[in-house]
């Protein structure tokens, strides 16, 4: 009979996952402290004039939210299903908002600074998936022997 313990995530993926997220809590911070600097860093081709105040708020909560929620997953050696796939959301959310800014509103370009946002969450949200499949499906609880076969 199969183990119901969790399988451990390997520590390599957790600590990129808290990397991620202490890039994100220092991006936030930035974004605080000094409102214009997401504009002036990133998102170089918003339209004179953008107010940068609540731009940059809302930009922080985002990176806050998604740190905290990056921390927990790293800290956790054996994630379960939902925590493992709200983490992945936050690199899907960034991945699809990039995209969006990139190649439809054209308001980041892709060099320079585009580039790093596209290639973390693509890396990142690859790599849980492929740990994931690896465990036998969602969940941390269980592993391909643990299905139910009708």
């Amino acid at each position: 009979m199969a183990s119901s313990t969790p399988a451990r995530t390997p520590l390599a993926l957790r600590v990129w996952v808290a990397v991620t997220g202490m890039a994100g809590l220092s991006a936030a911070v930035g974004a605080l402290t000094a409102p214009a600097s997401p504009i002036d860093t990133l998102y170089r081709e918003a339209p004179p004039g953008t107010d940068a105040g609540p731009f940059a708020r809302m930009y922080a909560t985002w990176l806050a939210l998604s740190t905290v929620t990056r921390l927990v997953y790293a800290g956790t050696p054996s994630p379960d299903g939902g925590l493992t796939a709200v983490t992945a959301a936050t690199y899907a959310v960034a991945l699809g908002h990039f995209a969006g800014e990139i190649g439809v509103t054209r308001t980041v370009p892709l060099l320079p600074g585009g580039v790093a946002p596209l290639v973390v969450a693509s890396v990142s949200l690859v790599w849980m998936g492929v740990w994931v499949r690896q465990r036998g499906g969602r969940g941390g609880g269980g592993g391909a022997s643990q299905r139910k076969t009708s």
